[in-house]
């Protein structure tokens, strides 16, 4: 994405460097300072490494993951290397008003009281319906879109745009982007089908291209033995009751593959978005393939008791073949498979469609939270720079400087120390790139310091240490690795990314919970044969009383409001 050139902002720009962002009630403090860089009246002239002369300190929330809460100790992290060099770097510091636990009850709660009282900090992180909030509001800089374009560094301007404009575009409200989004990977999201090669192989079978395809193959590996063990105790596909939910032995691939999209919006053929599920024949499709794989006991009979990591027992047991879920995957449950069985063999490969033509994975645009700035904050380009000091320590020379023991004898980056960090969308699959052409090549001298591991990885696997290092040859590998599967959706611009990427809406906020149970219950009876799609109309009438009409019409008029 090409640079923007700002417009001139010399209100914004000009102001002398008072210490801090001087938000009210954000008790900042420092002295007054000064930078030719941030004091530019043009925001043409910004350099993204500048340097306060004199200190500057803003204002902030620190949020701490529950699961190290018990040992998080404060002093530690204000006293870290990391905000150490932060300081020593760009003379900005940061006042933490309160430290709480990341959860709803917690940080989520003070931040909305602070939203609803009006005394925000210099900036803090919030989620999609807090955004919301403050854009109706008269609290933050509206401006931080073109302050953001000017001060982003190329890495961290990269960063947010890896997927394309969605991130930023998620932020914007009347034409302005009002937050700078933080950034994880959407693509990683999407789904493959994983399959044991050495049945395949076993059985004299081709690697499904079509769903025709894989239901012979799910027949084959229920009927023939696989395993070897002289017994009819194999299944087609692992399932659970969450099917809905992409990520671990899920059915959403299994919908894709027909074309349907049951819970995300999509393209309604006439310029509005529709929930997917009012796709009423691609849908069908998909739940009539379904029930007759739950009929014929390609699936678990008693699948609607068994939550993800129930369900997808029988794949790390040996006694499913094929899993549909996330890149991850091959970290486990399925390593256990090879643990039981060195022989055992899960590949992965495109998801199959109905024609054999090319998939279309969903995916959710994955941002981390919206970095918000007071309109009070006389320095809102230190927050960019501060987000670019990240970029350099997470990706630079210097990452190992950094890493501390986790408490178990490992070393790690302390990312929960850190509360402004985004992330390379694409950074998986140019690991993945990297590490095959390295391992192609026998050069590693081009990979950093994480490739390097997963280099480590695969070449272990390759020297027959398969049970340590399957994950990292079946996720990052060259021999059909599920980022080789990526790649490929990646190369073919294949993602179908949710068109909804605005907050919620006031009756998606109170109903759309509702609206998905009922999904999933009606789904789950038709897969057991209790229901039948020929009902499939009276269904649709049913959500949309229960709220997705209005829904709907709400989504609509938020996707008008971005044209």
């Amino acid at each position: 994405m090409k640079r923007k050139i700002a417009l001139l902002l010399t209100a914004v720009m000009v102001t002398g460097m008072m210490a801090g962002c001087g938000s009210s009630g954000s008790g900042s403090s420092g002295s007054t300072g000064g930078s030719s860089t941030a004091t530019a009246s043009s925001l043409e002239d910004a350099d993204p490494d500048f340097k306060y002369d004199e200190p500057v300190t803003l204002s902030s929330f620190f949020e701490i993951s529950p699961t190290i809460m018990s040992d998080f100790d404060q002093e530690t992290v204000v006293n870290s290397l990391y905000y150490q060099r932060l300081k020593e770097r760009t003379n900005i510091s940061i006042d933490w008003k309160w430290f709480a636990a990341n959860t709803t009850d917690d940080s989520v709660q003070k931040k909305s009281v602070a939203i609803a009282s009006g005394d925000i900090p210099d900036f803090m992180i919030v989620n999609s319906s807090q955004l919301a909030l403050l854009a109706k509001s008269d609290l933050i800089n509206r401006d931080i879109g073109k302050i953001f374009d000017a001060y982003a560094s190329d890495t961290l301007m990269d960063w947010t745009t890896g997927e394309g404009d969605a991130a930023l575009e998620s932020a914007r409200d009347k034409g302005q982007v009002i937050a700078i989004p933080l950034v994880d990977s959407s693509i990683d999201s999407a789904d493959v089908l994983w399959i044991r090669r050495d049945w395949i192989e076993k059985l004299g079978l081709e690697m499904p291209k079509t769903m025709d395809d894989l239901y012979n193959v799910m027949v084959a590996f229920r009927d023939q033995d696989p395993d070897g063990n002289g017994q009819a105790d194999t299944l087609g596909m692992v399932f659970h009751n969450n099917f809905l939910s992409t990520g671990l032995g899920d059915a959403t691939g299994v919908f894709n593959g027909f074309n349907a999209y049951p819970e995300i919006w999509i393209d309604d053929g006439n310029g509005g978005l529709e929930y997917g599920v009012a796709d009423a024949d691609a849908n069908k499709e998909a739940l009539n393939y379904l029930a007759k794989m739950y009929q014929e006991g390609l699936i678990e009979q008693d699948f609607s008791s068994n939550d993800e990591t129930k369900g997808t027992e029988p794949a790390a047991a040996g006694k499913a073949g094929i899993q549909y879920g996330q890149l991850w995957n091959a970290n486990w449950p399925l390593n256990a498979t090879i643990q039981n069985d060195p022989e055992a063999d899960w590949v992965s490969i495109p998801m199959p469609t109905v024609d054999g033509s090319d998939v279309h994975p969903q995916i959710n645009l994955k941002i981390l939270g919206y970095v918000v700035v007071s309109k009070k904050c006389e320095h809102p380009e230190a927050v960019v720079r501060m987000l670019n000091f990240w970029c350099d320590a997470w990706s630079g020379d210097e990452y190992s400087d950094y890493l501390v023991d986790d408490g178990t004898g490992a070393v790690q980056f302390p990312l929960h120390w850190v509360m402004l960090k985004t992330y390379y969308p694409l950074k998986n699959l140019d690991s993945h790139l990297a590490v095959v052409d390295a391992v192609e090549s026998g050069d590693t001298s081009k990979l950093n310091q994480e490739q390097k591991q997963y280099y480590d990885a695969v070449d272990g696997y390759l020297s027959g240490n398969k049970v340590e290092n399957y994950g990292g040859m079946k996720v990052f590998g060259n021999d059909m690795s599920s980022l080789e599967v990526i790649n490929e959706y990646h190369e073919k611009d294949s993602f179908l990314l949710d068109a909804f990427t605005g907050a919620p809406t006031e009756t998606m906020g109170q109903k759309l919970s509702t609206v998905n149970d009922k999904i999933m219950e009606y789904y789950t009876k038709v897969i057991m044969g209790i229901e039948s799609t020929d009902t499939y109309d009276d269904f649709l009438n049913e959500v949309n009383s229960l709220g997705l009409e209005k829904i709907t019409e709400e989504v609509n008029e938020w996707y008008s409001s971005r044209k």
